[in-house]
């Protein structure tokens, strides 16, 4: 959860910085909590969603730090998730909520396509933190809202909007230390298939 929510902060952050093409949504606001002083708006709230339980990657799916081993070393299990990110913009007036909320747009269906805005996507793709995909292709726009009244305690109306995108990905923790697992490459090594003559004590020790 952690590792999703900082990765969708980060990719934004990454993309408005003071190299983005429109000067004045270069440094746009992005936090994981919602914005509790005037100075932070407009403000991109980003939450996450799982949208379908955690599930295995296979039946009795088992992964090896290091294959090449006759005997099998630090077991890990690899986890699939699939969920949706959340990025509500929140601004003091409909038009500034708006401009931004347009700008998102941009960046996400243009992200395909390379160049500044296409820093986004390759932010999520080549990210030290967590295996994701993010579907980019569609974009989900939830509502919106216009409700009088600041954390900062004035009467000014705060408009907000809100668009979700869909994530996919995987993760693999260390059982011990509950932290996950980095992968810097992955060996693929031939085995012999095992058929139905095939002597194995128990079948596990003869994969990788």
């Amino acid at each position: 959860m952690t590792k999703v929510k900082t990765l969708g902060i980060e990719a934004l952050r990454a993309t408005f910085d003071d190299q983005y093409p429109v000067a004045e949504f270069r440094g746009l606001h992005a936090s994981l909590e919602y914005p509790v002083k005037s100075i932070d708006l407009p403000e991109v709230w980003v939450r996450y969603t799982d949208t379908e339980p955690l599930q295995q990657s296979g039946v009795a799916h088992i992964e090896d730090v290091a294959p090449g081993l006759d005997v099998r070393v630090a077991p890990y299990t690899r986890w699939r998730f699939k969920g949706a990110w959340e990025f509500i913009v929140v601004a003091l007036s409909s038009y500034e909520r708006d401009r931004v909320y347009d700008e998102l747009i941009r960046v996400i269906a243009f992200s395909q396509q390379g160049g500044l805005l296409g820093r986004f996507r390759s932010y999520i793709e080549h990210n030290d933190l967590i295996d994701l995909t993010a579907r980019v292709d569609e974009i989900e726009s939830t509502g919106e809202s216009a409700e009088p009244g600041t954390p900062w305690g004035t009467d000014e109306v705060v408009y907000e909007r809100t668009l979700n995108i869909d994530l996919i990905g995987d993760f693999c923790p260390d059982p011990e230390t509950g932290n996950l697992v980095p992968l810097s490459r992955i060996d693929v090594i031939p085995t012999p298939q095992l058929g139905l003559g095939a002597e194995s004590s128990d079948g596990f020790n003869d994969w990788h």
